[in-house]
């Protein structure tokens, strides 16, 4: 027989709680129901239901891992407790943290699959606002894991490919693809710039795990790529003519070369040919 579902709109109505709640706040909350309890009169299925919902389950995760980054705070040494004791408090709390994470990433997961299918359904138009709305938002925060669920389902297979081609896109021309700034100066749109390139290439980086996983799935050995050659195509694009100017420089050097080259052979021949006559 299955387990009974708790009410949905009290599950709605505990994320919403959630949702509302400061940063600190919700990992109190959070490290409260890890440890077997919660934190007002609300039943743990309830609770468990709400930390899993689509408009939680990304900020849940993000409090999971930094549970596990903080747990020495979260399960402070006691007054007269002895190092063993916190210790085995300690593993009590990373064993409990393990279980009830679990159910966080299922649904993170679950809810990728759903997102990536949307995206793959979209025109390109709005495909690029999908995406440029989530890079924007990431390279505003210092926090990582801020959408877990969108960045998932950008990263995974079906959609990956068509989001690296959008990503490379960025990078060659960012302004393009960056909101107006009323009264911005030359150095804050600048750093706005280095920022989302930052963004872009950590994402870039995600993106080709992905396509290298495709590849391998199918026994080919994918190829690393050539940083040298994307750069160079950068640098063309940022700057055509001192590209051009240097490009056509290489060129003469090398035709320099090459007719050196030649008058050395035909020296050598004259000079084996005349004692021959």
């Amino acid at each position: 027989m299955a387990d009974a579902q708790p009410p949905a709109e009290k599950v709605t109505a505990e994320a919403q709680r959630l949702k509302e709640m400061s940063h600190q706040a919700f990992f109190e909350a959070w490290i409260t129901y890890v440890q077997g309890g919660t934190d007002r009169r609300t039943p743990r299925e309830v609770q468990a239901a709400a930390f899993r919902s689509s408009e939680v389950a990304s900020r849940t995760l993000a409090a999971a891992d930094r549970a596990a980054r903080e747990f020495k705070t979260v399960v402070a040494r006691q007054d007269g407790e002895s190092k063993r004791e916190h210790q085995a408090r300690i593993s009590v709390f990373r064993t409990q943290l393990q279980d009830a994470r679990q159910p966080i990433v299922a649904a993170v997961e679950d809810l990728a699959a759903d997102e990536a299918e949307y995206l793959a359904q979209l025109d390109d138009e709005a495909f690029a606002q999908e995406w440029s709305a989530f890079v924007h938002a990431a390279a505003g925060s210092s926090r990582s894991g801020r959408d877990y669920v969108q960045g998932l389902a950008f990263r995974s297979p079906e959609v990956a490919q068509r989001t690296q081609a959008l990503a490379v896109r960025m990078m060659r021309a960012p302004e393009g693809f960056l909101p107006a700034v009323e009264g911005e100066t030359r150095k804050a749109h600048h750093a706005r710039v280095t920022q989302l390139r930052s963004r872009l290439e950590a994402e870039l980086r995600f993106l080709q795990y992905t396509l290298n996983y495709s590849v391998a799935r199918w026994g080919r050995m994918p190829t690393a790529p050539n940083y040298r050659l994307q750069a160079m195509r950068l640098l063309a694009e940022r700057y055509p003519e001192e590209f051009s100017r240097l490009r056509n420089a290489v060129r003469e050097d090398a035709r320099k070369a090459r007719e050196e080259v030649r008058r050395q052979r035909r020296a050598e021949r004259r000079a084996q040919a005349r004692p021959a006559n």
